[in-house]
């Protein structure tokens, strides 16, 4: 099966972000490094962004059971 990769354009559009802001995403490792295919080409891998998207929409596994009233 070969992989499928996906252009800046694609994600900011997808993720209805501004190039700045992913730009500075992959600054602080908050997103995944793109691979840069040529001097003039970067391409992210699909699996990796929808993976990425699927972490972001998990609920948080911590809750500080000491806030609760039982």
């Amino acid at each position: 099966m070969n992989e499928k990769y996906i252009s800046i354009d694609d994600i900011i559009s997808s993720l209805k972000i501004d190039k700045k802001t992913l730009q500075q995403w992959i600054k602080e490792n908050r997103f995944p490094a793109p691979l840069k295919v040529d001097d003039r080409l970067t391409l992210w891998s699909y699996a990796i962004i929808e993976n990425w998207i699927a972490q972001q929409h998990k609920p948080n596994e911590f809750i500080d059971n000491q806030d609760l009233e039982l």
